[in-house]
């Protein structure tokens, strides 16, 4: 396996990580292997490491190039969204060196970071995200989304602190809805999977229903699953991640299986 580091900012704060794994001669699928642009949490205010490489070793067990982002925090929108949209571009035109195939990435993310993973899915057509990189809309579009008990929703029992640094503390309530995902979908949307826990009190289940019903609305395929009770933030749900036997839970491991199936499905692995 060869891990990189590549900076996407001047000042080295925007960096892709990325996890290629080794060619198998012989085997097409090695050659053009599928991708998965990680994007943690944070609320917008850092990036969590629980969130970054611990998810990226599950995806590349089961055969994907992993990247991780560590995109601009305690920034104003649309700068995190920028970041996620020049990373997805890189992928694709370098996709040879990366050892991908740019018609198979997907986006990650959890909690504030899938929020931002699925305003890159829904938002990838605004002219002022593509037009400023210098591309086609279609090249920023992930092929498909995971969001990991996401921040969907400003309006929609919110999680306040993440909208705080994306709009400032006396946001209007048109901005909070203009960057309230559920608002965002359309036809277009790629596939989106979805996992939460019933009792999570730090940014309430409703964001994920309120996007998995936006998603049903537009006839995009989606998966939700809502797991009855767990904290916020487990990420893969076991030692490497959580800091005590409340986020051990293998009932909520399941997510990575079974979001690997659904890439599977929808990106044609």
């Amino acid at each position: 396996m060869t891990v990189k580091t590549y900076y996407l900012s001047e000042d080295k704060s925007v960096y892709l990580k990325a996890y290629m794994l080794d060619n198998v001669e012989g085997l097409p699928f090695c050659e053009k292997r599928p991708a998965i642009l990680i994007l943690p949490g944070g609320g917008y205010e850092y990036c969590s490491v629980r969130e970054a490489e611990p998810v990226a070793m599950q995806y590349l067990a089961r055969g994907f190039n992993a990247f991780v982002l560590n995109y601009s925090c305690n920034a104003p929108h649309p700068a995190p969204l920028l970041n996620a949209a020049y990373a997805a571009l890189k992928l694709r035109q370098r996709c040879e060196e990366f050892g991908i195939d740019p018609q198979k990435l997907a986006v990650w993310g959890a909690s504030a970071g899938g929020h931002l993973a699925a305003c890159l899915s829904t938002m990838w057509q605004e002219p002022a995200i593509y037009k400023t990189l210098g591309c086609a809309p279609e090249d920023i579009r992930p092929d498909a989304a995971i969001l990991s008990y996401p921040v969907i929703s400003g309006v929609v029992n919110p999680h306040k602190g993440s909208f705080e640094v994306l709009l400032g503390k006396n946001a209007r309530k048109d901005e909070l809805a203009k960057l309230s995902v559920e608002n965002r979908v359309t036809p277009k949307t790629p596939p989106v999977f979805i996992w939460c826990t019933a009792n999570d009190d730090c940014v309430p289940a409703h964001n994920s229903l309120v996007m998995a019903k936006a998603c049903v609305s537009n006839k995009i395929p989606v998966e939700l699953h809502m797991f009855d009770c767990g904290p916020h933030g487990l990420s893969t749900c076991d030692k490497s991640t959580g800091w005590n036997e409340a986020f051990y839970l293998e009932n909520c491991r399941q997510w990575i299986e079974l979001s690997v199936k659904f890439l599977e499905k929808y990106m044609n692995i």
